[in-house]
C-alpha cells in the first residue's frame, strides 16, 4: 500500500498544484473584472458610438476648449471642439459661459451640460489639470510644433506678470510653453492652435511610441485624473490611440458667433448649423444630400448671367434648380437664401457656396418675397438670390 501510496504522490501533487493554479488564475481574472470596471458599464458598446468628453481644467475653470470625443461604431473616430465660452442655460434660468460652470459640481456638471446642450449621451470625461497637463507633455519628452503666427501669454501668477512667447515656425515645446500656447492671445485662433496641439500629442505621445510606453504614461498620471472612466477603460483608450492616423484626424468645431451680452463675451451657438454636425459627428444619423434640394436662382447683383453661372455651379454639386431668372432689383449687397419648406436644407445649400450668404425667412423679407413669390415653380424649398460678393467661377 505504501509503495502505491508513494508511486501515486509524483502525479497527485503536480495535478493538485495545476489545478489550485488554474483558480487561482480564475478567481485573478474575476476580481480584475469587477474590480476594474469591467462587470459594469463598458467603455465602447457594441453598434455604437461611445463619447467621452476631454478638458483641462485650471484655477476653477475649464481651459478652452473642451472636446468630445467621439468613437465606435465602425467608423472614424471624432474629436468635436467646443468653445469653453459656449453660452449655456442654467436650471435657474440665467445663463453662463459653460468654462465657468467647474464648480461647485466639477467635471460631472460639465459633463451633463455639454450633453444637455448637445443632446447626446456622454456617459465619460476625463480631465487634467495644469501640473498633470505640463507632467504629460514633459513626460514624453516635449512636442515639435509648426506655429503659424507668434502667441503671446501673460502669466498671472507670476510676480510681476511673466510673458511667454511662441514665435513663428519649428519649436520644440515643454509642458509650460505647450500650455501657454495653448492659452495665449490671440483668442481667434485658440481652437485652431488645439486642432494643431491634438494632433501633435497624439502622433509624438501616441503613435511613435511602444504600447508599454503608452501604459507607463496612463499608469504615472492615474493620481491626476479626474474621470469616471475605469481605469482598465482608459489604458484601453490610450491603447486605441497608437492606431490613428493624426493627419487624417476628423476634428470639427461647433459652430458659434462671439457675442457681448451685458459685458460679458460669450460663443452663441449656431443652433441649426451645430445639430447638424453633432447628428453626423456624434450620432452617426444620415444627414441630407444636395439632391434632396430644390432652389429657384435669381439674379440680384447685375451681373451679366450671374443667375444662370450659379445654377451650373449648383448642379454639379447635386443640387435641384427649379428656375432661373432676375431678381426683382439689381442692388442686393449681399446674396440671400430665403427658406420656404425645411430650413436645413437651407444649412445644405449654404455650406455649398464659396461666398457668405444669409438665410431668411418669408416673413422677414416680405417685400422681395413678394416680388418673387408667383416665379416660383411648384415644390422649391430655397430662394437663393445672388447678391454682391458672389464669386462664382466662370
Amino acid at each position: 500500500m505504501r509503495g502505491t501510496s508513494m508511486r501515486g504522490n509524483p502525479i497527485r501533487k503536480p495535478a493538485l498544484f495545476i489545478v489550485l493554479g488554474g483558480i487561482a488564475i480564475v478567481v485573478g481574472l474575476l476580481c480584475w473584472y469587477f474590480l476594474s470596471g469591467r462587470g459594469g458599464d463598458r467603455f465602447e458598446t457594441p453598434g455604437v458610438r461611445t463619447n467621452v468628453l476631454l478638458a483641462a481644467v485650471s484655477d476653477r475653470r475649464v481651459i478652452d476648449p473642451l472636446i468630445v470625443l467621439s468613437v465606435g461604431a465602425g467608423a472614424d473616430d471624432v474629436f468635436l471642439f467646443v468653445p469653453a465660452d459656449l453660452r449655456i442655460k442654467l436650471p435657474d434660468g440665467t445663463f453662463a459661459r459653460l468654462g465657468d460652470t467647474y464648480e461647485p459640481d466639477r467635471m460631472e456638471g460639465i459633463r451633463g451640460r455639454i450633453a444637455s446642450a448637445l443632446g447626446i449621451d456622454l456617459p465619460y470625461y476625463i480631465a487634467v489639470d495644469e501640473p498633470a497637463f505640463r507632467g504629460l507633455i514633459d513626460g514624453i519628452g516635449g512636442l515639435t510644433l509648426e506655429v503659424e503666427d507668434e502667441v503671446v501669454y501673460i502669466d498671472p501668477e507670476s510676480d510681476p506678470p511673466a510673458e511667454i512667447h511662441v514665435r513663428p515656425g519649428e519649436q520644440r515645446l515643454d509642458g509650460a510653453t505647450t500650455l501657454a500656447y495653448l492659452r495665449g492671445r490671440p483668442d481667434a485662433g485658440r481652437i485652431a492652435r488645439s486642432q494643431v496641439l491634438l494632433g501633435a500629442i497624439l502622433a509624438q505621445g501616441f503613435v511613435t511610441r511602444d504600447s508599454r510606453s503608452v501604459a507607463r504614461t496612463v499608469r504615472e498620471m492615474r493620481g491626476e485624473i479626474e474621470t469616471n472612466m475605469p481605469y482598465s477603460d482608459l489604458y484601453a483608450l490610450a491603447a486605441s490611440f497608437r492606431e490613428l492616423d493624426p493627419g487624417g484626424l476628423r476634428t470639427p468645431t461647433l459652430p458659434g458667433e462671439r457675442v457681448a451680452i451685458d459685458g460679458v463675451v460669450y460663443v452663441q451657438p449656431r443652433v441649426v448649423e451645430a445639430e447638424r454636425i453633432v447628428a453626423s459627428s456624434l450620432k452617426g444619423l444620415e444627414l441630407l444630400t444636395p439632391s434632396e434640394v430644390n432652389v429657384a436662382v435669381f439674379n440680384g447683383n447685375g451681373i451679366r448671367l450671374m443667375a444662370t453661372r450659379t445654377a451650373d455651379y449648383l448642379k454639379a454639386r447635386g443640387f435641384m434648380v427649379t428656375r432661373i431668372g432676375n431678381a426683382d432689383t439689381f442692388s442686393y449687397d449681399t446674396s440671400y437664401i430665403v427658406v420656404l419648406t425645411d430650413e436645413e436644407k437651407a444649412w445644405v445649400l449654404r455650406d455649398a457656396l464659396p461666398s457668405p450668404v444669409k438665410i431668411v425667412f418669408p416673413d422677414s423679407f416680405s417685400d422681395h418675397y413678394e416680388a418673387l413669390k408667383d416665379l416660383i415653380p411648384i415644390g422649391t424649398d430655397l430662394i437663393l438670390i445672388a447678391g454682391a460678393g458672389l464669386e462664382i467661377e466662370e
